[in-house]
């Protein structure tokens, strides 16, 4: 074997069934790290490039973060080496194990060493690399099988296991699998309930909730943990959680476990139809009497009767391009038919914003706009960025150049001759390392001497390469732009003669557009309408 530079890249991982059911300290994330590491430091021409982390993650699948960041080291070249503790920390699923040891990693070029079981590709095929792959397999699965009968025993019993307590409940902090009752989200769990038996629907029912400030699920579960809640977390109900909250059976006292299964080779979950969920009666605190809790669910298969008989969903022109100016939610559509004699049988479409009717007047405002209306102002902004490009098509260039790249054909100059620049210092740094070779092998130098030498040059050279691989970068995007703008100045040009808008067009030209509220200044309505072209934004 000749002698070759590795930039060696450590992985660790420790998963929760390590921690649980090992019951030994070599697993641990520091012992294998220090463990891989005295090793690289007596390996000739090996150099610590980087330690890849992934603490709590399963071995099942390898959609892990510090196994991704791995992997996009090694196809941009600047790790061709993965050293393990042993086969098992790389991953425990055999095929695709496999599939990464046998196919993927050798054709990147990228050697492979798990140091405990003796593993190291360098050498050519290894016969036992396949068996301990699936040993490693055998062994999850047998984990997950014991697991899962824990979790069958235990919610038989009626243990609440997995997920946030439903609204309305907590979990007992002296029995964590245990429900009782949030007394402030009981009573508004009761009242929702009491609403949909009167008849309301799940919007009036959210604005009625809104009006009176009741904070939603997620936020209520924030604020009685005295927690921040994240940026996502909505301040207001949104339409999608009263459906749900009116068929949970946990509001009767039930316990509903067992609604998903997942295979040891999956994080994913996969809903079980409802006759294999496991229902336990009268675990906790009921929250709604039957009485109520069926006149609720007549209720609920009354109006969803009422929905199937109702006109079919008609195809709107803005459907899915419209969008509220404020709050950014799409508009939702609606038609009407339009009154006169003449008129009886054509329809009026009108946008108005999807947040206003959902979750009330508190949290945005109608924002409406009649189609008709906005197919002239699309139509118009089209026809005037056309007559603009056959008058002048140059200064258009120039001003979206501005725009969407900026700079000057000077700052490009300049940013061209550091390009070449680096990569000069780029080749003259691999030049030095080939010396460096040359050296240790004709005995020159020491193999200490070359190891310290070429780790300091490779931590240069890699310094240099990314900086050459920024440039790069953003010379590729300004390319990209470029090509941007001179398709859309060559697709407003076709379409300059059109006399209507239609959904093709619209696909054709227009990413998205904003609508803002309606204002009366000096007796005059007013309204802004954003359109976000494709290729260039707004215009």
């Amino acid at each position: 074997m000749t002698d070759k530079l590795y930039n060696v890249g450590m992985y660790l991982r420790l998963s929760r069934e390590n921690t649980e059911y090992d019951g030994y300290e070599s697993s641990s994330l520091e012992n294998q790290e220090a463990m891989l590491s005295k090793f690289i430091a007596v390996m000739p021409g090996w150099v610590e490039k980087r330690v890849y982390i992934d603490n709590g993650a399963s071995g099942s699948n390898f959609d892990r973060q510090g196994f991704r960041d791995m992997m996009e080291d090694i196809r941009s070249g600047e790790i061709n080496l993965v050293l393990v503790q042993d086969l098992s920390r790389f991953g425990r699923n055999y095929l695709e194990t496999g599939i990464y040891l046998e196919e993927e990693l050798p054709a990147l070029g990228c050697r492979f060493v798990a140091l405990a079981d003796n593993i190291d590709t360098a050498d050519g095929e290894n016969d036992i690399m396949p068996f301990l792959n699936a040993m490693n397999d055998f062994y999850l699965k047998n984990l997950s099988d014991k697991i899962k009968s824990v979790f069958k025993a235990k919610a038989k019993a009626g243990h609440k296991l997995t997920g946030v307590a439903p609204y309305g409940y907590m979990r007992n902090p002296d029995e964590h699998t245990r429900l009782i009752v949030d007394e402030y989200a009981a009573v508004v769990v009761k009242r929702i309930y009491t609403m949909r038996a009167d008849g309301l629907g799940y919007g009036r029912i959210v604005r009625e909730l809104n009006r009176d400030n009741i904070p939603p699920p997620r936020l209520h579960y924030y604020m009685r943990q005295n927690r921040e809640p994240f940026a996502t977390c909505s301040e207001i109900w949104q339409l999608h959680a009263i459906p749900k909250l009116l068929r949970d059976e946990h509001y009767l006292g039930h316990t509903v476990s067992l609604r998903y299964t997942r295979s040891y080779r999956s994080s994913k979950g996969k809903r079980r139809n409802e006759d294999e969920w496991l229902k336990v009666p009268d675990t906790h605190t009921a929250i709604i009497d039957a009485e109520l809790w069926d006149r609720v669910q007549a209720v609920n298969e009354r109006l969803s009767k009422w929905t199937e008989n109702a006109r079919e969903p008609q195809p709107y022109l803005f459907s899915g391009m419209i969008f509220c100016g404020d709050c950014a939610v799409p508009m939702m559509p609606a038609s009407q038919k339009r009154e006169g004699k003449n008129t009886k049988d054509e329809r009026r479409n009108t946008y108005s914003c999807k947040t206003y009717h959902t979750s009330g007047r508190q949290s945005c405002s109608r924002h409406g706009i009649n189609e008709d209306a906005l197919k002239k102002i699309v139509l118009s902004n089209i026809q005037s960025h056309a007559a603009s490009i056959v008058l002048d098509e140059d200064s258009i260039t120039a001003e979206l150049r501005r725009k969407l790249i900026g700079g000057s054909s000077a700052d490009k100059a300049d940013t061209q001759r550091l390009l070449r620049e680096l990569k000069q210092t780029l080749h003259s740094l691999d030049m030095k390392l080939e010396q460096l070779y040359s050296d240790k092998i004709t005995g020159v130098i020491t193999t200490e001497i070359f190891t310290k030498l070429a780790a300091v040059t490779e931590v240069e050279r890699a310094d240099v390469s990314d900086k050459v691989t920024m440039l790069e970068k953003s010379a590729s995007e300004t390319k990209a732009k470029l090509g941007d703008i001179q398709n859309w100045i060559r697709l407003v040009k076709e379409n300059a003669s059109i006399t209507d808008v239609d959904r093709s067009l619209l696909d054709t030209l227009i990413e998205r557009v904003e609508i803002g509220e309606s204002k009366i200044e000096n007796g005059v309505k007013t309204q802004n309408i954003s359109i976000i072209y494709k290729f260039v934004g707004a215009v």
